[in-house]
């Protein structure tokens, strides 16, 4: 679900576009991908990953624009002119399930908009909002049910106004879930399951039924906190810390009981959040979620999620299965092509493989 407000800051060009850039930035990292049609099938152009220096993003928001532009100019110089798909941080989206009457499609997004700040902490003037309608049910017949999508209109702006210093072209700004979504959710999964994307600074969760977003969340609970928890149990240094948990691992033998013990809190943490959104979802869930309610399925994503021993864990206490995302399930099978980046490295990609698809010509 893209934002179609955004059109009147970036208008879909009418001649037949090359394919576009994905293009995913976060408080501490910037990733690309690109993908192009070959023989019949989509492969990987391009990619590739940067770390952001500290203190130029901070939860979504860009704290220094002048260093942002220069930065993002020493890394993105080779695409200049280019069109891109960008996703906007997560954290600052909000997104909420709104019923309302009955009543003509081309009348929703005005009467979203006299009740906007009843589902959302901003102010209408001070938002860019786009909804989508859930489809109606036997039971639904005398009501709306409408997945409202809402966003800061100066975040958008912020970063509009970056890549356009930079010589980038925006094609479509999405919420990070659109593309996590169009990336790892099976274009034929119909039931309701839950993506968790386990990343450096930050844990994103979404709950996705019959292939709409239902509900996203992010908390703070992240790769960092397991490498600081390492760090200062071994008393070593981050990056000697990081090395440790990609090494060990989260498995619990005699000979890692250390480690596993060290790393047990976070992971545990992650796992109380993913167990209150289920939590949240079964108390929650209205009539229209009445026959795909339940969640079926955890994807796990992101750099994070590769730590060996987390799946198995999560899906032995939560009682749910649970399955490390394929980024390429919508793109490619394996037997047509193999990409050039490895399953672990994958999984840090799935957005900008999601936003990189947003291109119309592979929709």
């Amino acid at each position: 679900m893209r934002l179609p407000n955004l059109s009147r800051f970036f208008p879909v060009p009418k001649y037949i576009e090359p394919s576009i850039l994905g293009l995913d930035i976060s408080d501490r990292s910037l990733k690309f991908a690109e993908l192009v049609l070959k023989d019949g099938h989509l492969e990987l152009e391009k990619f590739g990953s940067r770390v952001i220096p500290e203190g130029l993003i901070k939860s979504g928001e860009i704290i220094n624009k002048d260093a942002l532009i220069e930065y993002l100019k020493s890394n993105l110089g080779e695409f200049e002119g280019r069109e891109i798909a960008l996703s906007l941080p997560e954290e600052k989206v909000f997104v909420a399930l709104v019923t309302m009457p009955p009543m003509p499609g081309a009348n929703v997004h005005e009467a979203l908009e006299l009740q906007l700040e009843e589902h959302i902490p901003l102010a209408a003037a001070d938002a860019i909002f786009d909804f989508e309608l859930v489809p109606q049910s036997a039971d639904s017949k005398d009501h709306l049910d409408v997945i409202l999508v809402a966003m800061p209109k100066k975040l958008i702006e912020d970063y509009r106004n970056i890549v356009r210093a930079i010589g980038l072209r925006p094609y479509v700004f999405e919420m990070e879930t659109q593309a996590l979504v169009r990336s790892i959710v099976p274009k034929d999964e119909e039931g309701t399951v839950m993506i968790m994307d386990f990343g450096r600074t930050r844990t994103s969760f979404a709950i996705v039924s019959g292939g709409m977003i239902r509900f996203t969340s992010t908390v703070s609970v992240a790769g960092e906190s397991l490498d600081a928890s390492l760090a200062k149990v071994f008393n070593v240094d981050l990056f000697s810390a990081e090395r440790l948990k990609k090494e060990r691992g989260f498995v619990r033998t005699k000979e890692n009981q250390e480690v596993f013990n060290a790393l047990l809190p976070v992971v545990s943490a992650v796992k109380e959040e993913v167990f209150r959104h289920l939590i949240f979802w079964q108390n929650h869930a209205q009539h229209a979620h009445y026959s795909k309610s339940e969640i079926s399925k955890l994807y796990l994503c992101g750099g994070e999620s590769n730590l060996t021993g987390l799946s198995e864990y999560l899906s032995y206490d939560l009682k749910l299965p649970v399955e490390i995302a394929n980024p390429w399930v919508n793109i490619t099978s394996f037997d047509k092509y193999i990409p050039a980046i490895n399953a672990n490295e994958s999984l840090s990609y799935a957005t900008a493989l999601g936003l990189a698809l947003r291109s119309s010509k592979f929709l």
